[in-house]
């Protein structure tokens, strides 16, 4: 794959010259600007422990609130733009 012309918003997202964004891996095309894109993107939620072993899988110990395990990704090749443990 040749790579994507335009200014890197990040590791994953690029900026054409016409100010559309890119995935930087399959050229997916997103939505939103630089400022907003992770929340237009599409995500899986599901408990804590999924974000794996280096985890606590009971976050109810330390924590008041309701957590949840967050992965915002690609549309197009399911790449994790960003993942997170945080209030529901």
């Amino acid at each position: 794959m040749t790579g994507l012309a335009g200014e890197r918003v990040d590791g994953n997202v690029r900026l054409n010259d016409d100010g559309t964004l890119r995935c930087a891996h399959c050229e997916c095309a997103l939505e939103g600007t630089p400022s907003d894109y992770l929340g237009l993107l599409p995500f899986h939620e599901g408990p804590p422990a999924e974000a794996g072993p280096h985890i606590f899988a009971n976050p109810a110990v330390y924590v008041d609130a309701d957590v949840v395990f967050r992965q915002h990704y690609c549309p197009g090749c399911y790449t994790a733009f960003q993942t997170e443990v945080v209030p529901r």
